[in-house]
């Protein structure tokens, strides 16, 4: 029974209702007396309310999921089914499709993805093997549940029955239920340790991300109402965005900018080059190699008593020198007050990207948008939109409303004729009014945002995997279609699968029916439609630039049984065994006839021939399991994007506690001075670097050799990427993103001098005295900016250290708000250094955010 759709309203007086409610309760009351057990819909409704979710851990150690009865009747065996998420471990029921539980009565399912059912195991038309639940009764339905983290459950468990609604189990509603979890936490002390930097009592650097070149002189100059903004004609955007983040007016426009009045704020076209070649004294002159920086995006400030000068070349530079002058006034107390000084700056990589997975937790438009404003701040400019995924469809295609009636939803239906399953936690009846994909207005409003502010939208279109909702609204799309007595040629014409082969092929993710068929026309005229209709959304707002097209994580068995694959290998037999290439080949083709780049992760050219390719300057890899993998497709001449999944992925932790947010894979933790202190130049398996030696890095990848990089210059990029899967709100992705952000745009913007030190000890020294400085300025300065701008992000945690009975404590910012408490956080006191509490039974540590509004975890002594 589908339920995507809000409950039916019957055609019934209001009086007439209301006896049917009351009489059937007298009936099922009546048969609960009687018989002692509970039926229908009433059972379901009981389940809801009273059962209790809990993961437990036994006396050897394994984890397991317990439910217990905590209602006063006893639930019995019959039409229910219990529907829940669970992503670690079951890997065994996920390949069998079911595992019957034989002690308990009940069978565990899996249906697809991450989403399992239990239910009585039935022996009969009216008989199950389930005993039943007793109140106050537990049941163990699951040894080895393998978490180690309270965020691997997942909200919104439910039950349902055939023909029965749907009712959320009240002790997981919106919230995950309990986990004993064992890990590996750090201790406080090694928490403090981490921490231990010294405290400056106030904001270093002048800018965040750090310019090449800030000379201060004496003096300082006030801003107000009696400034202007004079611009080169190409820069009137600029000019207007500053002007109105300074409220003030626009000069009238004059082609001879030094006429200009007093008080002004002159916006002009410069040769970023020539500035870097007069400034003996700034970094540029250590690289030695001009091709180091994207002086395309390059700027100069200059700050006199009665003028300020932003010079570049482009608009992008203008407007990056622009938010170097907001991020100046951010340290004076009034906002207005500026020092006299001057700046060169540039980008050592011209990519700077941020990927923001929308299609497994939906992120609504203004949060994008918000995104964008906090990417141009800090000077991050390629907003990389992972818009489909098996989980859903983000972008709405006019052409195939399905992709977004059915692929944008997720609800119970088994079926997935209305809907896609309730993955990730989601809730089995989905509210209408709630729109979960980005309409064609909301997309254009995303692409104006991100064009004003200079960020380059990527849209990823996921294939030929992770496209279960693509695959599945496609196949609704026809049955809907045949139901109409339209014809099989244009029923069929945007299929994605064959349904003689294997409809249920399980993916990387436990999946089902997840990969596009590789050997059936109608696959490539529905990418070409999708290629087409980007096309059309970006014109007139910004072009399309570059299409991302997936590629990544393909079975390579995923059609061995396939009708149309067998019959296009007897016609084609070099493509036997190597579908994957087919694919690529056919999808290049398309692009380039419509003039679109492709970019892909590293797994999609895996499979492309060199020959193949008449330019491979135009094709971006996404390099992410290891630098290794970046080295080889730069050196064979692909434009290369470092997107390192033990760095850069900010869906894993903060640090390794089971406390934090966070998916434990490619690495255990990932925080801000990890991802400050990744090093481009270091050697492949450097411990800055990589989870692994430079031997293994290979052997993983299955390289025959570990090459040096040889062609730097086609590493353009860095970027960071956000995966959805454990973020359950716009609050989650906000903790996940800041201030880890702000330590990746450091990186991908400024190269620091401890990047080519000469030794460890300079190393080390020199990375050192840099992340102090970072800190104490993310600290004292961004981090109440970020909150000022409405980002919610992760308040530090505390770490401390007891000495002859006097606890010391720190937090990774200085400049953080650390506080203590001595009643169990009834009451909290300001932390002071000098003055540190002594150790007592009840004290614990907590950092509050500067506004006062959100607390770290609290740390107990």
């Amino acid at each position: 029974m589908v339920r995507c759709h809000v409950k039916r309203l019957f055609n019934v007086s209001f009086s007439g209702l209301l006896t049917f409610v009351l009489l059937g309760t007298l009936l099922n009351m009546e048969s609960i007396i009687q018989y002692g057990s509970l039926r229908g819909q009433l059972l379901v409704d009981y389940i809801g309310s009273n059962l209790i979710v809990e993961y437990i851990r036994s006396e050897n150690n394994h984890l397991y999921i317990q439910l217990t009865n905590n209602g006063s009747v006893k639930i019995p065996g019959g039409n229910w089914s219990l529907f829940f998420t669970h992503v670690a471990g079951l890997y065994d029921v996920a390949e069998e499709g079911s595992k019957a539980i034989t002690t308990s009565g009940v069978i565990l399912r899996h249906l697809s993805g991450g989403l399992y059912s239990l239910e009585p195991i039935r022996t009969g038309r009216r008989h199950t093997l389930f005993a039943g639940l007793k109140p106050n009764q537990s049941l163990i339905i699951l040894e080895h549940a393998d978490l180690n983290s309270k965020w691997y459950s997942f909200p919104n468990w439910y039950v349902t029955g055939y023909r029965l609604e749907p009712r959320v189990i009240q002790s997981t509603y919106m919230k995950r239920p309990h986990v004993d979890y064992k890990f590996d936490r750090w201790p406080p002390e090694k928490r403090y340790i981490r921490n231990n930097v010294r405290n400056l009592n106030r904001s270093v650097k002048a800018v965040i991300p750090t310019p090449l070149s800030v000379k201060i002189a004496q003096g300082e100059v006030t801003l107000d109402r009696q400034w202007s903004v004079a611009y080169d004609k190409d820069f009137f955007n600029e000019a207007l965005f500053l002007a109105d983040e300074l409220h003030i007016k626009l000069a009238k426009f004059n082609n001879d900018l030094s006429a200009t009045p007093k008080k002004i704020v002159r916006l002009t076209r410069k040769n970023i080059s020539a500035c870097l070649a007069k400034n003996k004294s700034s970094p540029f002159t250590k690289f030695n190699d001009s091709k180091r920086l994207y002086l395309e995006e390059g700027y100069t400030i200059k700050i006199k008593n009665n003028s300020i000068d932003i010079c570049g070349q482009t608009g992008a530079g203008i407007f990056y020198g622009i938010q170097s002058l907001l991020s100046l006034l951010e340290n004076s107390v009034d906002g207005s007050t500026l020092p006299l000084l001057r700046i060169i700056d540039a980008p050592r990589f011209e990519f700077r990207g941020l990927l923001c997975d929308t299609a497994r937790h939906f992120i609504d438009k203004y949060e994008i948008l918000n995104t964008i404003d906090l990417m141009a701040i800090y000077k991050l400019n390629q907003l990389h939109l992972h818009l489909t995924d098996d989980e859903g469809w983000r972008i709405e295609i006019p052409a195939l409303p399905e992709l977004t009636e059915v692929g944008s939803r997720r609800g119970h239906d088994l079926q997935e004729e209305q809907c896609l399953l309730p993955f990730f936690g989601s809730e089995p009846t989905e509210s209408s009014h709630k729109r979960h994909y980005y309409s064609v207005q909301d997309y254009r409003d995303i692409l104006l945002h991100a064009d004003a502010h200079h960020v380059q939208v990527i849209p990823e279109i996921d294939m030929p995997g992770h496209a279960h909702a693509a695959v599945q609204s496609m196949r609704v799309r026809y049955m809907r279609m045949k139901r109409n007595n339209i014809s099989e040629e244009s029923a069929s014409k945007y299929l994605l699968q064959d349904f003689k082969g294997t409809l249920w092929h399980l993916g990387v993710a436990q999946q089902r029916d997840s990969v596009m068929n590789p050997c059936i026309e109608s696959t490539y005229t529905f990418i070409t439609k999708i290629i087409q209709t980007m096309m059309t959304l970006h014109r007139d707002t910004q072009p399309l630039k570059r299409l991302h097209l997936g590629g990544d994580e393909v079975s390579v068995d995923a059609f061995t049984d396939s009708p149309a694959c067998i019959a296009l290998a007897k016609k084609m037999p070099e493509i036997k065994g190597n579908l994957r290439h087919y694919f690529i080949k056919r999808i290049m083709s398309i692009c380039k006839e419509h003039g679109v780049r492709i970019q892909m992760w590293e797994e999609g050219f895996a499979f492309v021939n060199d020959r193949d390719i008449s330019n491979k300057a135009d094709l971006v890899v996404n390099a992410w399991l290891q630098t290794e993998a970046a080295y080889h497709y730069a050196n064979r001449g692909y434009k290369v994007i470092l997107t390192h999944a033990h760095k850069f992925y900010l869906d894993h932790p903060y640090e390794p506690d089971g406390d934090e947010l966070g998916h434990f894979w490619a690495t255990r933790y990932t925080d801000s001075r990890s991802v400050f202190a990744f090093m481009f130049n270091g050697e492949l398996g450097s411990p800055r670097n990589s989870t692994f030696s430079k031997e293994q890095s290979c052997r993983a990848l299955q390289f025959t050799d570990c090459v040096e990089l040889k062609s730097p210059e086609n590493i353009i990029g860095m970027q960071a990427s956000l995966w959805g899967e454990f973020i359950l709100s716009n609050e989650d992705f906000e903790y996940m993103l800041c201030p880890r952000l702000l330590a990746f745009a450091e990186r991908a913007w400024h190269m620091a001098d401890w990047e080519t030190a000469s030794t460890e000890t300079e190393l080390r020294q020199l990375g050192d005295a840099d992340w102090t400085d970072f800190a104490n300025t993310v600290g004292y300065k961004e981090l109440p900016f970020l909150e000022r701008m409405g980002i919610r992000y992760r308040t530090p945690v505390p770490g401390f250290r007891i000495r002859a009975n006097i606890v010391e404590a720190n937090t990774e910012f200085p400049g953080s708000l650390l506080q203590y408490s001595t009643d169990g956080g009834n009451t909290w006191n300001t932390y002071n250094e000098g003055n540190p509490p002594e150790k007592s039974e009840n004290l614990s540590f907590s950092v509050v955010s500067h506004n006062l509004l959100r607390r770290s975890r609290i740390i107990r002594v």
